[in-house]
Order: structure tokens, then C-alpha cells, then sequence
């Protein structure tokens, strides 16, 4: 009872949807072979979230948060916007530094 409820199945799905079935790879883990020394083969999961991607999700639990008034977001910083996954950020414009200890069979985010 009294329980908030981020309807996360829907605002992925939004996000889904304003990148494209194609342009939603940027989201998942789809790397080219030859990414990181050592990788041969392309990888093509669309089960997990590269850091783009779970970057752009947890944006969206935190406008949940926000929507469901949950005394949790007095606790946010004061620099963070409000979010809505029909205009996600700009791929192109997210900078993640790799970590030194990078895994070929699973990258960060994975």
C-alpha cells in the first residue's frame, strides 16, 4: 500500500521508440570487432545496457522519483534536470572513460 511504482516498461519503451528500432542499438551492448585490443568478433546484445544506455534509464527512474513526489528527491542534486525519454540525450555528446580493467566479453555497462 501506498507504494510508489516507476512504470520503467513504459518509459524505456518511449525511449525505444524516439531512438528507432535501428538507432536504439546506441543504448545496448554493439560494438564493432576490433573495439578494444583483442576483440575478433562484433558484439550484438540487446539484453544489456552499455553506459549510454543505463545512463539513459537511470535518468528516467529519477524523473519516476520525481513524478511520484517520494521524499527520496529532496536528496537529489540541484544540477539534475528533469528528464523525459521522447527526447533523450545526444549519444554523440556522452563521454565515458573506459575502465583501466576493461573486459572484452563484457564491457562496461555489461
Amino acid at each position: 500500500e501506498s507504494v510508489a511504482l516507476i512504470d520503467l516498461h513504459a518509459m524505456t519503451r518511449t525511449l525505444y521508440e524516439a531512438f528507432g528500432e535501428e538507432a536504439s542499438k546506441c543504448l545496448f551492448v554493439h560494438y564493432p570487432a576490433g573495439t578494444w585490443p583483442g576483440q575478433t568478433k562484433d558484439l550484438a546484445d540487446n539484453t544489456h545496457f552499455n553506459p549510454f544506455g543505463a545512463y539513459q534509464v537511470a535518468k528516467c527512474v529519477v524523473e519516476g522519483l520525481r513524478q511520484a513526489n517520494v521524499d527520496l528527491v529532496q536528496y537529489l542534486r540541484d544540477d539534475v534536470t528533469n528528464y523525459h525519454p521522447a527526447h533523450p540525450d545526444d549519444p554523440s555528446q556522452f563521454i565515458w572513460s573506459p575502465s583501466e580493467y576493461i573486459e572484452i566479453e563484457k564491457p562496461d555497462g555489461n
